[in-house]
């Protein structure tokens, strides 16, 4: 419970006004959430869970930088994202919460828009590195079985983990 007062010398849109009072509302770790007409006020904790929006895409130049609470799912093209999530974590506050889905090869992150701004900004900057030195080619088989083939080419270029616990012989 309190008062906020919000000023401005210049007259704000409905979502200008919005941003503002998020702004100041992050400041004390809570949260304006929208619905329809309404703004529900609530502890930033809660927040994250309630019915806010969620956004697919990870170009961070349509990522507004605001105090807005969104879950953002960003897709991954070159790189493993479980391994980005584990590069990510340092960078980001205890507050945000963030997981690699896998089978889609995507980040999804619930924070302020300002803060997803920033790591799809270092997602997109890794994510297009990887790929200067990624190649994909494909091979159509006449006389093999695909299983097969497929097996046999996971065994040949198994990861150094493997390889190297095969050394210790």
């Amino acid at each position: 419970r309190g008062k906020v007062t919000v000023m401005s010398h210049e007259p704000l849109t409905k979502d200008d006004a919005v941003n503002l009072l998020n702004s100041v509302l992050n400041e004390n770790n809570l949260a304006a959430v929208e619905n329809g007409r309404t703004l529900t006020i609530m502890p930033r904790d809660e927040a994250k869970i309630a019915g806010i929006p969620v956004i697919s895409g990870g170009d961070p130049e349509k990522i507004p930088i605001t105090d807005k609470i969104v879950t953002q799912i960003m897709p991954v093209r070159f790189v493993e994202a479980a391994q980005l999530l584990k590069d990510l974590q340092p960078l980001v506050s205890i507050q945000t919460t963030m997981t690699a889905n896998e089978a889609g090869n995507a980040i999804v992150m619930t924070d302020t828009q300002a803060n997803i701004h920033k790591v799809a900004q270092i997602i997109h900057d890794i994510d297009m590195g990887a790929e200067e030195f990624t190649e994909l080619r494909v091979f159509p088989l006449h006389n093999a079985d695909p299983t097969t083939t497929a097996d046999l080419l996971t065994q040949l270029f198994a990861d150094d983990n493997s390889r190297q616990g095969n050394q210790g012989g």
